[in-house]
């Protein structure tokens, strides 16, 4: 199933063969250790990464952006010039909560937190200094300078919990983290919280970047999570089949073997995937697969999975040559497999009102290229042709049944 690197020649000397994409791919999991990278090269490398026309598109999109920066802070001449949160330990005791910005305390986050303490996961707090007089910022009456906490507030009652009710230790004389934030305004503190807690001003993993995280975890750390090894299992199983998960941003879901949706490989098990993969290998090659591809095919194998039924590898060969027989085994949105489906949609539409006056039908929407319809369809037309071969019962929430005249 998965790609040789090498071919055996009769002097029995080994050439070897060009790496397909998906394995040039699957190749950055390889390492076996931690891979360092200076800035410099990190930036330079991730744009060389991406094809030629896209490299001249980002590289003047960042052009914009430092021109953009440039108009912000016009009189800024060096980095030092720039007002950078200052990192720090304050006491314990010293640290306010900004009811005015934080969220309303979640205590069962704070205990969540709490049961799964790890101190290398532990943050520092997000502080600004506040001072007796200074309404534009706080009003400490005491007249000491405290830090009113504006993110991390969970965390900071876990600390505060910890070493008060469990070390039973004096919180003036605790010191804990701080990213000290230079202010003159409240509103630009609110405007960090909204934008530090919303996909506005956090870059928030993908699904493909949390597959990512996971395979290396395994593969480089060692780790042993059930779902980051179940995670490996699958790419493990993508690997063999010569397969590769990817995302739009990375300019390459057009390659062979890619796979740009990863609802399907996150939701299903490893074995429903691998069922997929091997699936695949009876498919057409040199193209990427298709959205609806994988989501129909993998719900087929796993409702026959969640009925008891476990197909052998000769059988999912044997559905993967039947389908290309009937239809190239193509599911791309403008297949014909798609029309087929489409003709048999509406002429079960028209047949099933057909006692309603048409003026008083309900709207025949645009049928959806899904699992509902073509899954339905697909079952219908195995029960058909797919013959000496047990089908679960359909799971569907679309009454569309097909008629046996518009299926292949």
């Amino acid at each position: 199933m998965a790609v040789s690197k090498f071919i055996a020649v009769k002097s029995k000397q080994t050439i070897p063969v060009p790496q397909s994409y998906a394995a040039q791919w699957n190749s950055r999991y390889t390492h076996s250790g931690a891979d360092y990278l200076d800035l410099n090269k990190r930036f330079n490398t991730s744009v060389s990464s991406v094809p030629v026309l896209k490299q001249t598109g980002i590289r003047s999109n960042i052009s914009n952006a430092i021109s953009e920066f440039q108009k912000r802070y016009p009189t800024y001449t060096k980095f030092e010039d720039l007002q950078l949160v200052e990192p720090g330990y304050v006491p314990l005791s010293d640290i306010l909560i900004d009811v005015t910005i934080q969220r309303v305390l979640d205590l069962t986050w704070v205990r969540e937190i709490l049961e799964n303490f790890r101190e290398v996961q532990a943050q520092p707090i997000q502080v600004y200094e506040v001072m007796e007089g200074n309404d534009e910022v706080g009003y400490v009456p005491t007249g000491k300078k405290l830090y009113a906490s504006w993110d991390a507030q969970h965390t900071a009652i876990v600390y505060w919990i910890i070493a008060v009710m469990i070390f039973k230790q004096d919180p003036t004389k605790v010191m804990v983290p701080v990213n000290i934030y230079k202010i003159t305004n409240r509103a630009d503190i609110r405007k960090n919280f909204v934008s530090g807690n919303s996909e506005e001003g956090k870059k928030l993993l993908d699904k493909i970047d949390l597959f990512t995280q996971m395979i290396f975890g395994v593969r480089l750390d060692g780790a042993t999570d059930k779902d980051w090894l179940e995670a490996d299992t699958k790419q493990q199983h993508l690997e063999d089949g010569d397969l590769f998960v990817t995302a739009e941003k990375f300019g390459n879901t057009n390659q062979p073997g890619a796979i740009s949706r990863m609802q399907e490989i996150d939701r299903y098990t490893s074995d429903v995937i691998r069922k997929f993969v091997l699936y695949t290998t009876t498919i057409p090659a040199g193209r990427p697969i298709d959205s609806q591809e994988i989501e129909i095919m993998c719900a087929f194998f796993d409702m026959a999975k969640n009925a008891g039924i476990d197909y052998t590898d000769q059988e999912i060969v044997d559905l993967g040559n039947h389908l290309n027989s009937l239809f190239g085994a193509n599911f791309h949105e403008s297949s014909t497999y798609w029309n087929q489906v489409r003709t048999a949609y509406n002429n079960w539409w028209n047949n099933f009102y057909k006692k309603i006056p048409v003026s008083h039908r309900p709207k025949n929407t645009k049928m959806a290229k899904n699992w509902n319809s073509g899954g339905t369809f697909l079952w219908h037309q195995l029960n058909k042709s797919w013959t000496g071969h047990q089908l679960p019962p359909l799971s569907s929430s679309t009454p569309f049944i097909p008629d046996t005249k518009d299926l292949y």
